[in-house]
């Protein structure tokens, strides 16, 4: 083999390394985005689950609060909450779910509509 084939060999080797590391540090950056971006998503929501209904409060523009049926899987109801920034606490209990955004009054929502209850 001459010199020139041994050259050729090393750059391609060289090359080859090169994209494989370019490949694992993309691959890693994600795997920690998609990470952080789960820990924030679950941060910013607060979950009840009662009776078979899961009950939500979302932070957002709009935050919201969501009842699913776990068996169907089918939202029963939503009720916007205005913009939160901060995670809400969910509290379900017979008739109505209480939730407050920290340091706001607690809202009060009817359990099977999600009307706000005075």
């Amino acid at each position: 083999m001459t010199e020139e084939d041994k050259s050729g060999k090393r750059v391609v080797g060289v090359m080859l390394a090169l994209v494989l590391a370019a490949g694992l540090a993309a691959w890693f950056g994600a795997t920690r985005l998609e990470k952080n971006s789960r820990i924030q998503t679950e941060a910013e929501r607060a979950s009840v689950l009662s009776e078979g209904v899961l009950y939500e409060a979302l932070a957002g523009d709009p935050g919201v609060v969501i009842a699913t049926d776990v068996g169907s899987g089918k939202e029963l109801w939503r009720a916007d909450l205005g913009s939160l920034t901060s995670k809400p606490t969910l509290t379900v209990s017979e008739e109505v779910i209480e939730v407050q955004i920290a340091g706001t009054p607690w809202m009060t929502l009817d359990r099977t509509t999600g009307d706000p209850v005075e």
